[in-house]
């Protein structure tokens, strides 16, 4: 394996564990006394050290060391856990970050001057004398343990890949002797293979060894720590099974089961010689005990059961996948190439070709929804990610503040995923900064004074709502106005709604913070959360009441690349509606249509008055038909909004690939995107939200 692949091996593994590390480092601070959680940040650490190590990035490797003495001192229980000391590992774990980031960029800055302190703070907690507390636990478990010696049965079952990782199994024993008398080491040589089969390099062993040691479990375990994911390890005490350093059980054992225990054969091996001899079954059916027809039956339900595989899963590169859905969305556009030019040929008279058409589209789908299965993710991941913004910010303004989460398994799109996490995490800075009051301020108000930030996700109607949700002083639609009127972003005669007023923050360069500060008051914030959520044909609404809170609403898409649609004319002109924004279809008769003063045209649909928009005047195209009794009229809705699109005629319903207008044009007010139909036609997706808007101007 050359120098490259390792480093890359060590980059991507590195990332899906510093991670982790940081959602770890933030429960461990409200849970410090859980050893489980200790050990599993100490194993991180001492992985991203040995990784650094065997990859020859000695500067990583002698930092995290730094790192790893702390957490370990942190589990023998001499130094306790207080918000000094996560800071400081969390700083270490952004440090880390830094660099592996620097091993592919060699321009991303890595602070030396912050390397250099958090060195220093570490030898400090290293040097600071153990918490009598800690000590005393400590002792008080070195004693216990020392009273007795404890036998253990290890087997070790080694990865054939174990000799590129630079790991020698006659180094692990040697190490436990250190600490252990190895009573028995026996190898099972059953997993070699032929000779033409043979790789040199790899590594076929399979060893089970039996110590006896008067140290703790933990203190084995740790021998195998840096091979633990990658092989199989079976640690099990027998203390009660050994007397006079013999195993007293071995007269009531088979001759198979101790050969198996002792790791010099596999159980399969047994079995393998066993059915040499005739099967208990076959004797049982002769003798006339049972009928043959019994012992099939529970054979074959053995063999299910037996045949029942667990389930595996695989990395794949983030780019294959778009390879792959951008061949899905090529397959798609030709599906419907292929349909208009057989049915126009065919007319739809042959019912058995018609059929069979159906069937493969049937298929194409079925393809489309498994392959967009693979890229749904959870949204919990990032989720999580924001403790730690909101667990510094906090701290920082000298705010009490807990983020609650709902709904992390929520899958999303990978890439609409990627893209959310920047104007999710404004909007949380927004409601640390300006939502949450100081705790002083949340009990005069009556308030708890720990404030609290909701993060939830769910699916409605095709579509992924994310809420973020705070129980602070809420919105002054007053002031928020009359910044608006100063920085002559409306005018002072302007008359706005509620919600239109506080729509305003998302205006570039406005702010109500009195003063600058790093994470507020330039006026940038918020102006990205709308630019990027409406680049990914989502919506964002607002929803707050003084001294109660504020509630951000955003509305997305579950994928950015494939949507089932309706495919309309309008004059000459093709246009998709999503399907999910489609309430109904009618012809309105002519006592149903009028015009209300202020409001303009409207179609009465069950009792219910809905603004008629002309999709011809709207974009300025020639319609064939103008007059609503004689053309169709579509039903659309959103957020609980309608408005009545006037179309000439419907084409039918059809998957749209969608091709972003901004990549390959401009923006264009009420499109979503494009897509070609079937005949080779551009028709532009219609962006239901921003259409509704535009109708009730």
């Amino acid at each position: 394996m050359g120098e490259e692949t390792l480093i890359n091996i060590f980059v991507e593994e590195s990332e899906e564990i510093l991670e982790e590390l940081e959602i770890d480092l933030i429960q461990l601070e409200g849970n410090p006394q859980d050893d489980e959680l200790i050990n599993k940040i100490f194993r991180s650490m001492h992985t991203l050290k040995g990784s650094a190590g065997l990859t020859g990035l000695t500067d990583i490797a002698d930092f995290v060391h730094h790192a790893e003495d702390v957490l370990d001192k942190i589990r023998n229980h001499s130094l306790q856990i207080n918000y000094e000391i996560i800071s400081l590992l969390l700083e270490s774990r952004d440090i880390i970050e830094a660099m592996v980031k620097q091993i592919f960029n060699p321009e991303y800055h890595v602070d030396q001057q912050k390397v250099a302190e958090i060195s220093t703070a570490f030898k400090f907690f290293l040097e600071a004398p153990v918490s009598n507390q800690g000590a005393k636990d400590f002792v008080e478990e070195k004693q216990k343990l020392s009273e007795e010696d404890s036998v253990y049965r290890i087997k070790l079952k080694l990865n054939n890949n174990l000799f590129e990782t630079g790991t020698d199994p006659l180094g692990l024993i040697k190490e436990l002797s250190d600490f252990c008398d190895v009573l028995d080491v026996n190898v099972n040589l059953s997993r070699i293979p032929e000779i033409y089969e043979l790789n040199p390099e790899g590594c076929y062993l399979t060893l089970t060894i039996f110590v006896k040691t008067s140290d703790s479990l933990k203190r084995l375990q740790d021998v195998f720590i840096f091979i633990e994911f990658d092989n199989e390890i079976e640690i099990e005490e027998v203390t009660d099974d050994f007397k006079d350093g013999l195993d007293q059980t071995l007269a009531e054992k088979l001759t198979g089961e101790i050969l198996v225990e002792r790791g010099i054969v596999e159980e399969e091996d047994i079995e393998e010689a066993l059915e040499e001899q005739n099967r208990i079954g076959e004797i049982l059916s002769k003798r006339g005990k049972v009928s043959k027809k019994q012992v099939e039956k529970v054979v074959g339900e053995q063999t299910k059961v037996r045949n029942i595989k667990e389930k595996s899963s695989i990395k794949v590169d983030t780019y294959k996948l778009e390879q792959l859905m951008n061949s899905m969305a090529e397959l798609v556009i030709s599906q419907a190439k292929v349909r208009d030019l057989v049915f126009q040929f065919h007319n739809n008279k042959e019912t058995e070709f018609v059929t069979a058409f159906d069937e493969v589209d049937k298929r194409i789908k079925d393809l489309q929804e498994e392959i967009m299965k693979v890229r749904m993710v959870p949204i919990g991941d990032t989720f999580i990610r924001f403790k730690r913004l909101v667990r510094d910010l906090s701290k920082k303004q000298g705010k009490e503040i807990a983020l609650e989460i709902k709904g992390k398994e929520t899958e999303l799109d990978k890439n609409i995923i990627e893209q959310i996490a920047d104007p999710l995490k404004h909007m949380i800075r927004n409601s640390i900064d300006h939502g949450i009051e100081l705790p002083e301020e949340r009990e005069q108000e009556g308030k708890n004074r720990v404030g609290k930030i909701t993060l939830s996700a769910y699916h409605k109607e095709g579509s992924i709502i994310i809420k973020v949700v705070d129980d602070g002083a809420g919105l002054d639609k007053d002031k928020i106005l009359r910044k608006a009127i100063d920085k002559g972003i409306v005018n002072r005669e302007d008359k706005l709604k509620d919600e239109d007023i506080y729509q305003l923050i998302f205006a570039p360069g406005f702010s109500t913070a009195q003063v600058v500060t790093e994470t507020s008051g330039r006026g940038v914030g918020m102006d990205v959360v709308r630019s990027n959520i409406e680049r990914l044909r989502g919506t964002v609404n607002i929803s707050t009441a003084l001294n109660q809170g504020t509630t951000f609403k955003i509305k997305l898409p579950l994928t950015l690349a494939i949507i089932d649609g309706m495919a309309i004319k309008v004059g000459e002109e093709n246009f998709i509606i999503p399907m999910n924004a489609i309430y109904e279809f009618i012809q309105p008769a002519p006592e149903h249509l009028k015009t209300v003063k202020g409001k303009g045209e409207v179609v009465k649909v069950r009792d219910n008055y809905i603004t008629l928009t002309r999709l011809h005047s709207l974009f300025n195209i020639e319609a064939k038909e103008t007059d609503p009794t004689k053309a169709i009229v579509v039903v659309v809705h959103d957020e609980g909004k309608k408005t009545c699109l006037l179309v000439d005629e419907i084409l039918g319903q059809q998957q749209a690939v969608v091709k972003s207008l901004e990549d390959n044009y401009t923006y264009v007010e009420g499109m979503a995107g494009a897509t070609i139909l079937g005949n080779g036609n551009v028709a532009m997706i219609l962006d239901i939200s921003t259409i509704i808007k535009m109708a009730l101007r």
